[in-house]
């Protein structure tokens, strides 16, 4: 379970342009998305036109809803990360207004339950380079926010494990799956949009202290028939849960030499793990993996 520390708070006035800043759009804008967001930043300026130049006339704050009603072919490279300016309508004290704002600034997938959102996107670029081999993984930095009536409850930060399992992303909000103390169990996807790049699960626990932890992450990913690999989680509600205990599984197939009826090949089992995570309710933390 990786728990990065950094946070990097994004704002407009401060920017490094990039020529190789790998492009936002199909991360939260796509035809088959809804274009209702909340805003990310802390703190977002809202503009006239789609252009920092311009005056703000208006601020809005994270959990703030708003609407996109429009993608403008300006772009703005912060943090490493090149988006469009986006036309919006939203309200504020009663009033509906719109304006323009840095793509980089609204959340992915609106997520809530009651009062309470689950505000996550991509604060910046966090590549990695390893020197062995003088080759650089580009990655990204994530960061989950509570909101609750305006007020940011708990955020924890996350990075993605390669850009390529980052094109595409979905949330998902469940209940505390049977954990002691637990209010909600968070899950954010993260894929590909090919054969072969893996999709990532990062999860994460909300507790009843209004805390929010990381717990650990799965991955799954298949190549056209050749090789499948899909992890699981059990947890204490489902089917062969233990009490406070999340329990991991994975599973490889590779494809054989044999084929089917269809002239597809036989996929054989390569290999199996199992681990086990304890959870500590009382103490709201999470030990392991025991691996078996």
């Amino acid at each position: 379970m990786k728990t990065p520390l950094l946070f990097l708070f994004l704002a407009l006035g401060n920017f490094v342009m990039a020529q190789d800043a790998p492009d936002m759009r199909s991360w939260m804008l796509n035809n088959n998305d809804t274009t209702d967001r909340y805003i990310f930043a802390d703190t977002a300026l809202i503009r006239i036109a789609p252009d920092t130049k311009q005056s703000p006339i208006d601020t809005l704050f994270a959990g703030d809803n708003i609407t996109v009603t429009g993608i403008t072919s300006n772009n703005l490279t912060i943090r490493g990360l090149k988006g469009p300016w986006l036309k919006i309508n939203y309200t504020k004290n009663g009033e509906p207004k719109n304006g323009y704002i840095w793509q980089g600034l609204i959340s992915c997938m609106p997520m809530r339950r009651g009062n309470v959102k689950f505000v996550y996107g991509i604060e910046r670029r966090a590549d990695s380079l390893i020197k062995k081999d003088n080759f650089t993984i580009r990655r990204f930095l994530g960061r989950i926010k509570v909101v609750q009536d305006g007020k940011v409850l708990a955020s924890r930060s996350f990075i993605t494990d390669d850009d390529e399992s980052a094109n595409y992303s979905n949330g998902k909000i469940m209940s505390g799956m049977g954990l002691t103390n637990v209010q909600n169990i968070i899950t954010l996807e993260f894929s590909g949009e090919a054969c072969g790049i893996p999709t990532y699960n990062y999860y994460f626990a909300f507790t009843k202290s209004n805390q929010l932890l990381r717990f650990p992450d799965k991955e799954s990913v298949s190549d056209a028939g050749v090789f499948y690999h899909v992890e699981n989680f059990t947890f204490p509600n489902e089917k062969n849960g233990k009490p406070d205990t999340i329990l991991w599984s994975s599973q490889t197939e590779e494809a054989t030499e044999k084929t089917d009826k269809s002239g597809d090949p036989v996929l054989k089992v390569t290999e199996k793990k199992s681990a086990v995570y304890t959870w500590d309710g009382a103490n709201e933390k999470i030990t392991g993996p025991v691996k078996k």
